[in-house]
């Protein structure tokens, strides 16, 4: 049984819209229901399919890199914004303990408000940037495994599909030398695309 890569339950969808989790899913569902090859564990992948789900991936890789540089950029103005706060109750502290301290009979009670107000804002400080950092830290955790997992996909898609074409020109010297060089010139095809 062959199962598209490039449509599911027969909606057409472009690459932008599917998910990169999705699409992994997708590819192993494919590989799990693919045909077998008797008395061995390899499996007949259609290469139209195959091919079809790398081009899905190479559009939906940039996406993903780009979601994490926009949580990068979204953490380093969290922080930015923490340290404008922080920096600005600091000052307003400052302002308030010379006010105070002119007074002699209030001084004490000046520094213990101005201290706890200090406080308060370092905390605050140390927690939006606790938060920034872990969320951004997880986001890119999660970005990361999904990448490896998905190259991970790719290089068993590309391994199946060797095997499975030499497994089918075992018959014939001929067409097994045919299907060996065709398979060569995708891989040039491939790295020269990825290489632009």
């Amino acid at each position: 049984m062959i199962v598209d890569v490039r449509s599911r339950d027969g909606d057409a969808e472009t690459a932008s819209e599917r998910d990169l989790f999705v699409l992994i899913r997708d590819f192993e569902e494919f590989v799990n229901s693919a045909a077998r090859l008797p008395l061995t564990s390899k499996v007949i992948l259609d290469e139209d399919d195959v091919y079809a789900f790398l081009d899905h991936l190479r559009q939906l890789l940039p996406e993903e890199l780009d979601r994490a540089r926009r949580l990068l950029a979204e953490r380093d103005r969290l922080l930015q914004q923490a340290r404008s706060e922080a920096e600005s109750m600091v000052r307003q502290t400052e302002s308030y303990i010379e006010r105070l301290t002119r007074e002699a009979e209030i001084t004490r009670k000046a520094e213990e408000h101005a201290r706890r107000i200090l406080a308060q804002a370092e905390a605050r400080a140390r927690e939006i940037r606790a938060s920034a950092n872990a969320y951004a830290e997880d986001l890119l955790e999660r970005v990361g495994g999904v990448l490896r997992k998905a190259m991970a996909a790719v290089e068993e898609g590309r391994q199946e599909l060797r095997a499975t074409l030499a497994a089918a020109g075992a018959g014939g010297e001929g067409t097994a030398e045919e299907e060996a060089a065709a398979g060569s010139d995708r891989d040039d095809q491939e790295r020269g695309t990825a290489a632009s």
